[in-house]
């Protein structure tokens, strides 16, 4: 009923890929999210006409991305279903980037199969679903991967920003999508300076905000606006993380966005540039939390996706009870 490629493609019943491009039924490929670790040989699939199903926001990133979709898509809405074959199909929200989302197939037999995709708090803004099988990417599947202030990160981080603009302009770097959702926390948190933004991150937005919330005051950067905003040394430019620059004239800061550091939230790299552990994926704690709360009879660790499958594996199955554990 499961099989899992070494690429990371996720086949559930030979009639739906996830995350992957594989050779099914029904040509049918689910995209949980954006990132490139989600959208591997996406352009196969697509020359290949599968249907593409994903959210709205998912579907409509994918272009500006340069991804050459067509018209074969399917936007699904959270908590809505489709049947493929004899398979119910739903997304459920994942709190990750927007768009993100869980994929729960149910099959003819009434046994239910989850896919984690990618997430963090959950049961707080990630909902939790019963499911028969669950495949799940540990992407901090080492018991020392905790972060003990993952809970008031985005407090620290607003906090953070309000400090670094009373002394100048701020350029924040990480990669896309998960910028995205740090422009709705910082709007949320009460910083109203205008957000300076590179062309595919500003057409997203866009995108992004005729779906849902608006965010406000930004402009496209290398416009006259941006650069008589840039003199006057109040703003937030937001920019991918493979173009992180230090060193900023006027005594502008900049951040760059990691999970990958547990012991502080903040983290000196040199003059006026710092690391922030902002990550959009649950811990070692919060992904053992969701497998326990999901109970599964099956888990699946998708290796291609993880760090320490095996030792997520050996934990779940010695301290969860979880004998049928597979690393895939």
């Amino acid at each position: 009923m499961v099989s899992i490629e070494k690429d990371g493609a996720i086949v559930i019943a030979n009639r739906v890929v996830i995350d992957g491009h594989s050779n099914v039924s029904d040509k049918v490929r689910v995209v949980t999210h954006i990132h490139s670790d989600h959208t591997v040989n996406l352009s196969m699939s697509i020359r290949n006409n599968y249907k593409l199903i994903g959210t709205q926001i998912t579907l409509n990133w994918l272009p500006i991305l340069g991804y050459p979709v067509n018209s074969n898509l399917l936007e699904l809405d959270y908590g809505s279903r489709v049947r493929i074959g004899d398979l119910s199909l739903e997304l459920v929200k994942s709190h990750h980037i927007p768009g993100t989302a869980q994929v729960l197939v149910e099959c003819s037999d009434g046994s239910r199969i989850l896919y984690s995709s990618d997430f963090k708090k959950p049961g707080v803004s990630t909902p939790l679903v019963n499911a028969d099988v669950l495949i799940v990417d540990a992407v901090y599947g080492r018991p020392h991967y905790v972060r003990d202030f993952d809970n008031i990160i985005e407090t620290i981080l607003i906090d953070f920003v309000k400090q670094l603009l009373s002394e100048g302009g701020v350029h924040i770097f990480g990669y896309y999508g998960k910028v995205n959702e740090v422009m709705n926390i910082l709007r949320e948190g009460g910083i109203d300076a205008p957000f300076i933004l590179p062309q595919k991150i500003y057409m997203m937005t866009r995108k992004a905000e005729s779906f849902g919330p608006k965010i406000g005051d930004y402009v496209l950067a290398g416009t006259r606006e941006a650069s008589e905003i840039i003199r006057s040394r109040w703003y937030v430019y937001l920019d991918h993380t493979t173009r992180a620059r230090f060193g900023l004239p006027n005594g502008a800061s900049s951040i760059v966005l990691s999970g990958w550091e547990f012991e502080k939230p903040i983290k000196k790299l040199g003059p006026r540039s710092w690391h922030v552990t902002f990550s959009d994926h649950a811990d070692f704690n919060g992904l053992a939390y969701y497998v326990s709360q999901v109970n599964p009879r099956a888990v699946y660790v998708v290796k291609a996706r993880s760090n320490g499958a095996e030792e997520f594996a050996s934990y779940i199955s010695e301290k969860l009870g979880i004998k049928r554990v597979f690393v895939v």
